[in-house]
Order: structure tokens, then sequence, then C-alpha cells
């Protein structure tokens, strides 16, 4: 039963929609917290519920405004209109949808028939079967189409018996003057087009969010099988650049004698599988970012910006710069961590690599500060610095701005697709030979 068989360069966080957000209580009361796996299946329960909740709402009207004008005759129905509302919303919550389903069409078609028996056509009361029939083929669902075609029939079928054959099973209406058949008239078209309106834009609505949906998942799709190109074609290069080096330094150390030579290889040989090994890391980061979900929690920021720094001590030249870090001590943020420190750790690295050798005095200032529900970072160096026609695209995939050093171009990209996941954005301002200012931005409750 559980399923339904119906200058400056600025990266900005992606505009897709968010599928997880909150959409009312309506939504809430009816789906609950649970996540559907069927869209399809989502939208048709969210839509029985929603028939199932007009006619509670219905029967507690008629109850309450007749109650009110001291006619309590039609008492007994308008309690089973709201009785068997509930019941077809319980089993529509528990996932019992056929039941539901058929608990509705039931429901309303023997009480628009009670009352079109009793009632003259000119009262416009027949016009609930039209509303009656386009429910049960909306909540029927094309899955069970047919079914919902001998439902619309068997709706046909009881009109035509409530025009020609009136059972006066509830007390008929007397004395009903013109002007009072012309209101009831105007009042029953009404509420069958406001209900019919209602329930036809909330079909409308589900269609449109799914529609939303499946464009921002084709442009995500899109772009993932474009990075993908650019990621096995890259990839493959950076990976064997480091094994043919392997390879020929191997060849070499098998042919030298000499106990210096061969330490020399293997020296070399260390280089190559550390390259390779910030290459397989970057991979799992940019991985790992894709596939697990956001966890936002608290943490003191002072020890992460520590830990990252303590992290990097075996880059060479690490012990050439000084790092200053600006931040209270007590500073707790809120964000995902572990994400966190993989941009932290990016931008450091970088500023690391790409450090000037030929200054006296290099350094790496790191504050921070959280104002106006913003937690504002900035990692700021004395480098090599990037030049400005290289900045609009040194966040792309597999992008290298300069010859120096041997990175592998992923490392600004996955800052950029991981701000991206956590809402926040990053700014670029450089100079050549003097250095860059990298600012991120990630919002804070």
């Amino acid at each position: 039963m559980g399923t339904d068989s119906q200058g400056q360069h600025t990266t900005q966080p992606s505009t897709g929609t968010n599928t997880t957000k909150h959409r009312g209580f309506i939504h809430w009361l009816v789906i609950g917290k649970e996540t559907p796996g069927d869209v399809r299946a989502s939208k048709v329960k969210m839509l029985r519920g929603q028939v199932a909740l007009i006619c509670m709402f219905t029967g507690a009207l008629y109850a309450v405004v007749l109650g009110f004008l001291g006619d309590f005759r039609m008492l007994p129905w308008e309690l089973v209109l709201m009785a068997g509302g509930m019941l077809a919303f319980y089993l529509n919550r528990i996932q019992y949808f056929m039941a539901s389903t058929i608990t509705l069409f039931i429901l309303m078609n023997s009480l628009v028939y009670l009352f079109t028996a009793v009632d003259r056509p000119q009262e416009g009361t027949f016009f609930y079967y039209f509303m009656s029939s386009s429910i049960s083929i909306l909540l029927m669902w094309y899955y069970n189409r047919y079914f919902a075609m001998a439902m619309a029939g068997i709706t046909v079928v009881v009109a035509v018996l409530a025009f020609h054959y009136p059972v006066y099973i509830i007390p008929s209406p007397q004395g009903t003057s013109p002007a009072i058949e012309r209101i009831v008239f105007v009042a029953n078209l009404a509420m069958c087009l406001i209900f019919s309106s209602y329930v036809l834009l909330s079909v409308l609505q589900e269609n449109f969010n799914t529609e939303t949906k499946l464009i921002h998942n084709h442009q995500e799709l899109k772009k993932a099988n474009e990075e993908l190109d650019r990621f096995v074609y890259s990839a493959s290069h950076d990976m064997r650049a480091p094994l043919s080096s392997l390879l020929g330094l191997i060849n070499v150390a098998e042919k030298t004698q000499t106990p210096q030579e061969i330490a020399t290889c293997l020296t070399m040989m260390r280089q190559r599988i550390e390259v390779m090994d910030v290459l397989l890391k970057e991979v799992t980061d940019y991985s790992r970012n894709v596939r697990t979900e956001v966890l936002i929690t608290p943490f003191n920021l002072m020890k992460c910006i520590q830990a990252s720094v303590a992290s990097l001590d075996f880059l060479a030249g690490h012990d050439k710069i000084k790092i200053s870090i600006l931040a209270e001590p007590e500073l707790v943020v809120h964000t995902h961590e572990s994400r966190f420190s993989v941009i932290l750790n990016n931008l450091l690295s970088n500023a690391i690599k790409y450090h000037d050798s030929h200054k006296t005095n290099p350094f790496i200032n790191i504050s921070a500060v959280v104002r106006n529900n913003q937690l504002i970072l900035t990692v700021e160096d004395n480098g090599l610095g990037i030049a400005s026609e290289h900045q609009a695209r040194i966040f792309d995939m597999f992008y290298r701005a300069t010859i120096h050093g041997e990175g592998s171009g992923l490392g600004l990209y996955i800052v950029r697709e991981t701000l991206q996941k956590l809402g926040g954005t990053i700014e670029i301002k450089s100079s050549p030979r003097e250095g860059s200012v990298f600012t991120l931005r990630l919002p804070q409750p």
C-alpha cells in the first residue's frame, strides 16, 4: 500500500530550486516529514489530502451556519461528510491511497445524490457531479485511467438516477420561492467553481514545482556532464604525468651504481608520489562535496584555522612564511565544518605554493569576523599574485593561472563548488608580484 499506483571576480551560489525547502503547514499536514521517492505519488497524495480537508471543512461550515440559523435537520449528513473526510485523510496519510480515493468517491457521490434527489435541477446542485467526477479522475491519475473513466461513468449514472428516480432520504425543501432558487443556484455554482478552481490550481502548482525541479536537474546534469568530460581529460593527464616520471626514475635507478644517485632518485620519486597524493585528495574532496548532505553545526573558528595551518606544515616553503591569524579566540561559527576545512585548506595551500620566494618577508594574514549574520573571512598574501586576465577563470575546473608550481587546477574550483553548497560567495583582488586577497562570506544564523 505504500506506493501510489497513480577587476573583481565574484562567484555566487547556484539559483536552482531547493527541493527541501519548507512548503507550508498544509503540505506538512498532508505529506508529513517524509521524503517521497516518487514525485508523482507525492503530488497525488497532496491533492487527495486537500480534497479530504475540503470535505471536512465543508461539513463543519454547513453545520455551524445552519446550526446558527436553528436548522438541525441536515446535521447527521454534515457529520457524515466530516467523518468521511477525516477517514479519507487518515487513510491517505498512512499511504492507503486506493482506499482513501474510493472513500472520497463514495462519500462525494452519495451525498451529492442525496441532495440532488430532493432538490429541483434549477437550484444547481447537479453542478457538484461535475466536481465529483473531475476530482475522481485526478485522484486516480494516469496509472488507473481506466478505473478513473469507470468512476466518472458511475457518477453520470448516479446523476441520471437522481434526476429521474429521486429517493427522498433527506428532507425535501418546501415552498422555495424563485428568488431563493436563484440565490441557491448562484451559491452552488460559486461553490463548485471555487472548489474546482482550487483543486485545479493545486495540480498546476505541483506541476509547476515539478517542472522547475526538472529544469534545475537538467541544468545540473548538463553542467555535470561538461565537467565530467573536462575532468576525465585533465585528470587522466595529471595522473599520468607523475606515473610517467616514476617509471623514468625507476629506469634510471635500475641503471645507476652509486648510492647518492639512488638516493636522489628516491627523493624525486617521493615528490612525484606527493603530487599524485595531492591530486587524489582533491578528487576525493570534490566527490565528497557533490555527494554528501550539508550538515550545519557550531564549532570554534580559531581551532579550525589553527588545525588547517598545522596540516600544511609539509608544504615546501611553509617554514619561510609568517602566518598571522586575526580572530576572536572564542568565535563560534555555524556551517559544515569539514567542508569549511576543505575551503580553508585549499586557500592556504595555494597561498603557500605560490608565495614569492624573492621577498624577504613573505606572509599570509587570515582574518575573520561575524557581521550582519555573515562570516567574513579573508586570506591575504604577498605572493606571486594573479594577472587580471586570469582572474575570471581561476575558479574553473583544472584552470592554471601560472606555470609556477605543480597545482592540478582543482583547488579553487573545489573552493567555489563547496561555497555554493554552503550558500556562500568568494571574491578575489590580486595584482602580479603584489599578492592576492581572497574574501569569502558565509551566512550565519
